[in-house]
């Protein structure tokens, strides 16, 4: 994130590239840096926790956003799921039985916790 604001990013990562943080961020430009594929934009904070790729998807959790992020590859598009639902999300991970995992972190002195608070939820992703 940057200073005080957003610009949480997601790159496509190659051995010896220079992503140009804190040097760059957003749609700033500068030989020789890459930009990323996508980035929050300087007024959102995803405070990303956490990534999986399933489905042709990369999958990343949101502490501050507190919102499960899909990013659709082919699409270039990201969508969000569960904004807001369960609070600060820490982790996310492609379970063997096709379902999704979410790892709730409303408990360490940031969140807002709910009863049974922290929780793993299974979700059933249809593609």
């Amino acid at each position: 994130s940057g200073v005080l604001s957003g610009y949480d990013e997601l790159n496509l990562i190659e051995k010896g590239a220079n992503y140009g943080w804190p040097v760059i961020q957003g749609d700033e430009t500068r030989e020789g840096m890459e930009n990323p594929v996508i980035h929050s934009g300087s007024s959102t904070t995803w405070a990303p926790s956490g990534s999986a790729y399933f489905g042709g998807s990369i999958f990343f959790a949101g502490l501050r956003g507190e919102t499960l992020y899909e990013y659709k590859i082919d699409e270039n598009r990201l969508e969000e799921h569960f904004s807001k639902e369960f609070g600060r999300l820490r982790a996310v991970s492609a379970g063997a039985d096709g379902s999704l995992y979410i790892l709730t972190n409303n408990t360490d002195g940031r969140g807002d916790p709910k009863s049974g608070d922290d929780k793993i939820i299974r979700i059933n992703i249809i593609h």
